[in-house]
């Protein structure tokens, strides 16, 4: 534990700011969990002007561009080649730009499938498809209700706390504003006369963050789930063999928006856990390399693509048995992350139950302060080898069920459909099997940071014995 940290560079004494005290003192609030500290961090913005999270949610000054008074990145940077220019454009212009994009399509395919259901007549899809796209608002509009009112009593809690509920229709366009806002002083920024003005504005935090959180655990995820499921009751014998042009689009959106907040979240995962452990600066900011935010992609994608399939065919076969299985698996992780908890507040009682459903899709590290420490490579290890064994379960299930109810059709299409099967299976260990040198590969790419502090610490030592 520390309340000062001496910086590595100009031997500045540096404060760390609220949001790292709350992450460091677990006794104010039992046990640290990093989705609250997203949140918080994310609603209370006026509080972390100074070394909090900008617009993506990454610690640091007011701007991460070298020669602009903001700290250099704990990383090693992706453009050591560029010039200041060169990185402001890729990541506030390009980069802002392709976000805004693939939020913008996300959404409208989303709202494109709704209506092409409507149209033939699958009213319950539709409505289902389409409620998912405010999901993420309503679920913002209710946890903004609760902190208005418990920071905020009297007349000015009666007028703010409705406004959230009735305006959480209108969130999702929340984020198109505030990418459009980010492209603007982006694009200013690439001229010196005003660019510390305009860094300052696109390193603002913003609780839009908080929003396309959501939007790619509650909407994405279900929306790829529930897609999948469909495409699966048209030809129960032989999943997905008639796909429609614009559900491959829908789900391929979904799926790269899903993947990708995984990689966002991870990266906060471990600037979270390196200022933890001492091993960076509270000022300075992480970024994953492209190598590693590439191979963590495709880690992902490919893992996701393998755990919907087996969801999407069990579900299509068994129907509600699905339910029971996401059930069980709320439940479980539930249980896991509350025992021997002694306290359990009714907003971290909803934080875990959050928490164990974004489990059923992919694994986040969402306690900071674990009761029992592991290498972190060895948390996703564990939980990939039970996703394995319980898809295995649901494909087995699934295969005899499939065997049983084709029993009665003419040998010929029984071998079709076995065969159809089979495939399936092979697709599924064989991407599993990807996703799994993608996790390894990803792991032994990425920065060691333990081993650069004791480095560094071992020249500066040097250094000191010599004067």
């Amino acid at each position: 534990m520390f309340t000062h940290q001496q910086g590595r560079k100009g031997g500045r004494i540096r404060e760390p700011n609220q949001s790292v005290c709350r992450i460091l003192h677990p006794g104010k609030g039992a046990v640290s969990v990093q989705l609250v500290i997203i949140m918080k961090s994310a609603w209370e913005s006026q509080n972390l002007q100074e070394g909090g999270v900008d617009g993506g949610g990454n610690p640091g000054g007011d701007s991460d561009v070298p020669g602009e008074g903001g700290s250099h990145s704990s990383s090693s940077c992706c453009c050591h080649g560029c010039g200041t220019f060169c990185k402001i454009f890729l990541k506030y212009t390009i980069g802002r730009s392709l976000q805004l994009t693939f939020y913008i399509l996300d959404i409208a395919t989303d709202v494109g499938v709704a209506y092409t259901d409507y149209i033939k007549g699958d009213i319950i899809f539709a409505s289902i498809t389409l409620g998912l796209v405010f999901a993420p608002g309503l679920l913002f509009a209710l946890f903004a209700f609760t902190q208005v009112l418990m920071s905020h009593t009297g007349i000015l809690a009666c007028i703010k706390a409705p406004l959230w509920l009735i305006g959480f229709p209108f969130l999702p366009l929340w984020p198109i504003f505030r990418d459009l806002h980010q492209i603007y002083h982006g694009v200013m920024a690439l001229f010196p006369a005003n660019r510390k003005y305009h860094l300052a504005f696109l390193n603002k935090p913003s609780r839009a963050y908080l929003l396309k959180f959501l939007e790619a655990f509650v909407e994405a995820a279900p929306q790829i789930l529930l897609r999948l499921y469909k495409i699966t009751l048209r030809k129960q014998e032989m999943p997905f063999s008639k796909l429609g042009p614009l559900e491959i689009v829908q789900v391929s959106f979904s799926l790269v928006t899903l993947a990708n907040k995984l990689i966002s979240t991870q990266q906060k995962t471990i600037t979270t856990q390196q200022i933890i452990n001492g091993d960076i600066d509270n000022s300075e900011r992480f970024r994953l390399p492209c190598l590693v935010q590439l191979l963590g992609f495709l880690w992902w994608s490919t893992f996701l693509v393998a755990r919907f399939e087996v969801m999407a065919i069990f579900a299509g076969s068994l129907k509600w048995w699905i339910f029971v299985v996401i059930g069980v698996h709320v439940v479980l992780v539930f249980l896991f992350q509350t025992l021997g908890l002694q306290k359990h507040g009714l907003q971290r009682i909803f934080i875990y139950l959050f928490s164990a459903f974004v489990f059923i899709f992919a694994y986040i590290q969402f306690n900071m302060q674990a009761r029992i420490k592991v290498t972190v490579w060895l948390s996703y290890t564990v939980y990939s080898i039970l996703v394995l064994l319980e898809n295995s379960v649901m494909l087995v299930v699934w295969y005899f069920a499939q065997e049983v109810a084709t029993a009665n059709y003419p040998e010929e299409d029984q071998l079709a459909f076995a065969s159809h099967r089979q495939l399936l299976i092979y697709i599924h260990y064989g991407v599993f099997s990807f996703s799994m040198l993608m996790l390894v590969l990803t792991f032994w790419c990425a920065p060691n940071f333990r081993q650069n502090k004791v480095e560094e610490d071992e020249e500066e030592m040097k250094a000191i014995r010599v004067s």
